[in-house]
């Protein structure tokens, strides 16, 4: 040996640096992740818990005692239906959205490949007819407000949302999560139900706002289940990531072996 590095080895070591380069930058970006994701944990861990109590609730936001967490039932200030909406669940609506479908018979292409007699492939477009449904109109009712423990907010100010709702729950003529006013003409629904949810918010100028964002935050699920989720989430998140970026680091090295030192 000369000592001089032959050109194998400097395929070696450039792959190597690339590799430690990969993985210096990847713990770089996973610290920047716990860091945030740690600050959001801080948020939850220090905020007050609330039990569904109004004179807890009240003292709470009158005091302007700042973050807290409670789970709590939350309805609509005013009933929103449709007309066709004829059962007692339509009192329990925050927001409600309606699309109208409508099915016609379309006429349609498509390409046909085929084999002739002597072996030869040919193609050819070929017209067919076909039922399909069309999305005509859309429509959104909703209480402007919602009410929790007799204090009336902005519905807007909420990260509620929509889930696909069930027709024959809304309405007694409907047997199906359709409501068919003809054989080709349909309703579809999504809704925003009230119900007992989790909040997380801030206590401050006589009202609840947001922690963090825009929107106040809402979950089905239990103050309890929603702050051990917060906990758990810096090691998922790690994980994942770590997933991600491995996988992001094979796929680097492959390329780089392939377009630059492959013989």
């Amino acid at each position: 040996m000369d000592g001089k590095l032959d050109i194998k080895d400097f395929k070696i070591v450039a792959m190597i640096l690339t590799l430690f380069s990969l993985v210096a930058v990847g713990f770089v970006i996973n610290s920047k992740i716990q860091e945030s994701v740690m600050d959001e944990v801080e948020l939850y861990r220090k905020a007050i818990k609330l039990e569904n109590k109004k004179d807890m609730y009240d003292y709470t936001v009158e005091t302007e005692q700042g973050n807290f967490i409670t789970t709590t039932d939350i309805k609509s200030v005013e009933n929103v239906k449709f007309p066709e909406m004829d059962k007692d669940i339509a009192s329990s609506i925050i927001s409600i959205e309606r699309k109208e479908f409508k099915e016609t018979y379309d006429m349609k292409t498509r390409t046909v490949t085929y084999t002739a007699s002597k072996g030869k492939t040919h193609s050819k477009t070929e017209t067919y007819w076909e039922w399909v449904w069309h999305l005509v109109d859309a429509n959104v009712l909703g209480s402007p407000e919602i009410e929790i423990h007799g204090n009336k907010y902005k519905t807007s100010d909420f990260a509620f949302w929509y889930q696909e709702l069930d027709a024959s729950k809304l309405i007694s003529q409907a047997n199906r999560s359709e409501y068919y006013t003809g054989p080709h003409h349909k309703f579809r629904y999504a809704a925003i139900l009230g119900g007992k949810f989790t909040i997380f918010a801030k206590a401050a100028g006589g009202t609840i706002k947001p922690v963090t964002g825009y929107k106040i935050d809402v979950s089905e699920q239990s103050y309890k289940d929603v702050i051990k989720g917060i906990e758990a989430s810096p090691k998922i998140k790690s994980i994942l990531f770590i997933i991600f970026w491995t996988i992001v680091t094979i796929l680097i090295l492959v390329l780089e072996y392939k377009y630059f030192y492959e013989v």
